[in-house]
């Protein structure tokens, strides 16, 4: 089976195509008349999203980052910054390279310059972009630290929506021989077993912590 005709892991549902390109034109619009250009940059996010080589880091990861980020609006401060973030953290997204949080923040620093978003809120995306590459907060403010937790989501999901990002993950790298993806894998999930928290927040510490840390070491037994 190709990988054009492979189901999907994560797929979108069809009805929520319209949803993320009406949300992705709506917040470019807050800041640009320009139709033309935000058309055009709508259309180069969403194609980048839908890569073929994309099991996880897709439209449908965009999609559950946007509804639990509205779920959690109130406890936002700059809602516009963490949704252009959602929209641009792995817009470049390329598993062999080790540069694609730093192109993606590049991106969205061009993009969001020419139509003219606040210089101030640009540096803010740009943060949050980057501190996704150790998922470090050290830089980031209260929203920078929200949409961290948003990202790692998917950490403390159910086991089995967790089992099916761990099999898409393995698929997005099956260019890498199986013992040497167990040996890095490995690595990165104890990285992140070894913090003190994982979550940055209290609400989801308090809701997903748990559940995250049994995942992983369930997925490292597993990997051993």
């Amino acid at each position: 089976m190709t990988s054009e005709n492979k189901p999907e892991i994560f797929p979108l549902r069809p009805e929520y195509y319209a949803y993320l390109e009406n949300d992705l034109k709506g917040s470019l619009k807050t800041f640009s008349a320009d139709e033309r250009k935000v058309d055009e940059l709508t259309g180069l996010l969403i194609s980048k999203y839908s890569e073929n080589h994309r099991a996880y880091h897709n439209l449908s990861h965009v999609f559950d980052l946007l509804r639990n980020a509205a779920a959690s609006d109130t406890a936002i401060g700059d809602y516009e910054s963490v949704r252009s973030a959602i929209w641009f953290h792995d817009v470049i997204y390329e598993p062999p390279s080790r540069t694609n949080e730093i192109e993606s923040a590049r991106l969205a620093v061009e993009s969001l310059s020419d139509l003219n978003f606040p210089e101030s809120m640009i540096e803010k995306v740009e943060r949050m972009i980057l501190a996704t590459q150790r998922h470090d907060a050290a830089e980031l403010d209260a929203d920078g630290k929200l949409f961290l937790d948003l990202d790692l989501g998917i950490l403390g999901a159910n086991p089995v929506i967790y089992y099916k990002y761990s099999k898409a993950i393995r698929e997005e790298y099956a260019f890498v021989p199986e013992d040497l993806y167990r040996v890095k894998r490995r690595e990165v999930l104890e990285a992140f077993l070894e913090r003190e928290s994982i979550y940055y927040t209290e609400e989801w510490r308090e809701s997903h912590e748990g559940t995250a840390r049994a995942n992983i070491a369930n997925e490292i037994k597993a990997l051993s």
